[in-house]
């Protein structure tokens, strides 16, 4: 399955913290001064957090979701 997440460019962001506040699913924290996408899991791919960055570092990108598979034993 792919799916939507955001892609923090970290040489653009300035630390402002906004898309950490604008991220109503807490998946992104401020580390050593950066915007980080801390939980992944978390984020729904809507955006919020981009309207939020001033620097433009936020830009969205496609990955393949790992989905858990039960391994069934004989």
């Amino acid at each position: 399955m792919i799916r939507k997440i955001i892609h923090i460019d970290e040489d653009k962001c300035n630390g402002c913290g906004l898309c950490a506040t604008a991220c109503h699913e807490g998946a992104i924290d401020i580390i050593d001064g950066k915007a980080k996408l801390v939980r992944e899991n978390f984020c729904d791919g809507f955006g919020d957090c981009l309207p939020g960055c001033p620097t433009g570092a936020i830009t969205f990108e496609e990955r393949t979701r790992v989905t858990n598979t039960a391994i069934r034993f004989p």
